[in-house]
């Protein structure tokens, strides 16, 4: 999905959402949504803000309401249930997430820790895992069964869930100051994500994209890394090869009309962009495609 704030992300009418996905890289975005990574197999590499994580099978990652992140491309295949959800599921206790934020997002499935993750009563990180995992699972199965009265269970699960995340996880403060700064950063990151699925074809200078953000190129460049934990090339290059690769899936055009339509300005620049993103040259992708039908 090619845009950064994603809007109407759920049915309003019933606002949860669950998927298994393989989907190798997906550009930066945010939601008002609360969601969920457990990755089922594989190993993959998840921006959350400013951090990457490297996440194993059976770890978990928590993305807050209005957190920044994306998957990185990996030559590596890997799997993930996805669980999202709007706090108004949960309206009784959503107040208490208002103005916090996930302090320790990664759970990891083979965790040594013992205590950090004391909230009420004494815990250790490897029980929290199993905590969130059956839970993870048990609305997975309700979801695809969709037995009668599914909604119910799905709700009693989300409940669960997040008694889950108040009594052992850590939270932190997000002080009303703090989290206007925090939306004004992401309405900035919003104009440059759109302007670059706009202009992603032909050359983008720093100048031109920190004008579009209203900083110099130097203030530019800083908050773009703060914010996203990614130079402002790494994108582009990551957008623009997740392009290359729908076009070389989709179309039949060669692999020197696949450069130029991703934005690339040269076929030895694509060659080696493409390689560091996705682990082999445009013509091997290409080759393994034909190979696949």
């Amino acid at each position: 999905m090619e845009v950064s704030h994603q809007k109407n992300l759920v049915n309003q009418e019933f606002p949860f959402n669950l998927m298994i996905t393989d989907i190798a890289e997906f550009p930066p975005h945010w939601h008002k949504e609360i969601e969920i990574i457990y990755v089922l197999e594989g190993v993959m590499d998840i921006g959350l803000n400013n951090q990457i994580y490297t996440m194993e099978s059976g770890d978990i990652l928590l993305v807050g309401m209005g957190d920044v992140h994306y998957f990185l491309t990996s030559p590596v295949r890997s799997n993930r249930i996805i669980v999202q959800f709007d706090l108004s599921m949960v309206e009784y206790v959503s107040p208490a997430f208002q103005d916090q934020r996930f302090k320790v997002p990664v759970i990891r499935k083979h965790a040594a820790t013992s205590g950090e993750y004391v909230r009420s009563w004494p815990t250790t990180e490897r029980e929290v895992h199993h905590l969130l995992e059956e839970q993870i699972l048990t609305l997975h199965a309700e979801y695809q069964r969709k037995s009668e009265g599914y909604k119910l269970a799905v709700m009693a699960r989300l409940y669960d869930l997040v008694a889950i995340f108040l009594r052992y996880l850590p939270m932190e403060e997000v002080s009303p100051l703090e989290k206007n700064k925090h939306l004004k950063k992401l309405d900035r990151l919003e104009q440059v994500f759109s302007y670059v699925e706009q202009n992603y074809a032909r050359p983008i200078t720093l100048q031109e994209v920190s004008c579009v953000a209203n900083f110099s190129v130097y203030h530019f460049t800083r908050f773009f890394k703060e914010t996203t934990g990614m130079t402002f090339l790494y994108y582009l290059n990551s957008y623009r090869i997740s392009k290359a690769v729908k076009y070389l899936a989709k179309t039949a055009d060669s692999i020197t009309e696949v450069a130029f339509k991703s934005g690339f300005d040269s076929i030895k620049t694509f060659n080696r962009v493409f390689k560091q993103f996705k682990g082999c040259s445009p013509t091997q992708y290409q080759k393994r495609l034909k190979s696949n039908f």
